[in-house]
């Protein structure tokens, strides 16, 4: 991403690696969630380029986006991310339905081992979403991203919400698709979870890129780029 800017955003400079997991830290309204948004298609960017593999792409839509190879896990899995009266089945083919619809019946076959691999606790794939854990939930929602086989995965809060164990899930998760060669951009409030999980972090401040951070950065270091305080000091002395 060149110089991306849209009504919540400006300045944006970003580049993401194949296997790379690059964190997004900042505080809450500083556009971490925005800037998932923008690069997905639902709140696209209005100027700036952005390429794929060294090809200029346009995302002006989520269905772009999604046709591109990224997924989006929002931060709000029950309003964005489930059909909560649907089975565990139906939710996790809901993205291939929508926007791959002839891959349907080769996906669905694959459905029962992407859940498998995600530990997924339930009575059976017929099941209704609204009665799972809220973990349980969240790796529905993660399964119906897998299920397109994407090349960026952009993750919001991904572990808000829900209990240790499921937290674990996710973390091995990441790593497994970084390893996959699958980029990946974390937006988190817990900081040790983007300095634990992060190749890179990117800390943000009123919709711009305050700065970045390699890992093994301290929590100091983030809040202090995050509220610039560092710069605020500087201009003291």
């Amino acid at each position: 991403m060149n110089d991306g800017g849209n009504e919540q955003l400006d300045s944006i400079e970003l580049e993401l690696r194949a296997g790379e997991i690059l964190g997004v830290s900042g505080l809450q309204g500083s556009g971490r969630t925005e800037l998932l948004e923008a690069l997905f298609g639902t709140q696209p960017f209005t100027r700036g380029a952005v390429r794929l593999s060294g090809q200029s792409v346009s995302i002006g839509t989520a269905r772009q986006g999604v046709r591109h190879g990224l997924a989006l896990v929002t931060e709000d899995r029950k309003g964005t991310g489930l059909a909560l009266s649907q089975s565990i089945s139906d939710n996790a083919l809901l993205a291939v339905r929508a926007v791959f619809p002839s891959r349907t019946a080769l996906v669905k076959t694959e459905i029962p081992s992407i859940l498998e691999s995600l530990e997924i606790i339930s009575r059976g794939l017929d099941q209704e979403v609204r009665a799972l854990s809220g973990g349980n939930q969240q790796k529905v929602v993660l399964a119906k991203w897998l299920a397109i086989s994407p090349r960026i995965v952009l993750l919001d809060e991904p572990t808000r919400g829900i209990d240790v164990g499921a937290k674990v899930a996710v973390y091995r998760l990441v790593r497994s698709l970084a390893r996959r060669g699958v980029g990946i951009i974390f937006v988190s409030s817990e900081l040790p979870e983007v300095l634990g999980l992060a190749d890179r972090i990117l800390v943000m401040a009123d919709g711009r890129i305050a700065g970045e951070l390699p890992p093994g950065s301290s929590e100091e270091e983030v809040l202090s780029m995050a509220t610039g305080t560092e710069a605020q000091v500087v201009t003291e002395r």
